[in-house]
């Protein structure tokens, strides 16, 4: 089964403010007062029309992260913390990728690999339900694909 999903996570409040802001109206609400949004295409083509910014980034590990998304995210992130997730498996096999900013600022630096999304919601103060990782504790595993626009 695969997992390729890119998302925006934060605690409620602060996705509700960026759904509300963007006209996103498939917020997920996770566990333990966090939400998520997919930055599907319709968002990002806004955002990136929006930002109007050349793309200075080059982080090879993304689908999607580019200059107009991070100063998004420096936006949102001024009252607390906002991640940026991408997931790409499938059959055990693949990636994934995040970047946390907090207060405006980037706190973890964009990396991949096995484990980056669990040191990431750690970070973000996501507690281990018994016998799960940070990951299964939000329920990520439930959403396994990007929605249809």
């Amino acid at each position: 089964m695969g997992h390729c999903i890119q998302v925006f996570i934060g605690k409620n409040n602060i996705i509700e403010k960026m759904a509300s802001d963007w006209l996103v109206t498939d917020t997920v609400f996770l566990k333990q007062q966090f939400a998520m949004i997919y930055l599907t295409e319709k968002l990002f083509d806004n955002m990136e029309e929006l930002a109007d910014l050349e793309n200075k980034l080059d982080y090879d590990m993304f689908i999607i992260f580019t200059s107009a998304i991070q100063k998004i995210m420096q936006y949102y992130s001024g009252n607390g913390m906002l991640a940026y997730l991408e997931t790409d498996y499938f059959g055990g096999i693949g990636t994934q990728a995040g970047v946390l900013f907090e207060k405006g600022n980037m706190t973890v630096e964009p990396v991949e690999g096995e484990g980056t999304i669990n040191y990431i919601l750690e970070r973000m103060g996501v507690y281990r339900e018994r016998g799960k990782d940070e990951f299964d504790s939000l329920g990520l595993g439930n959403y396994r694909k990007m929605p249809l626009e």
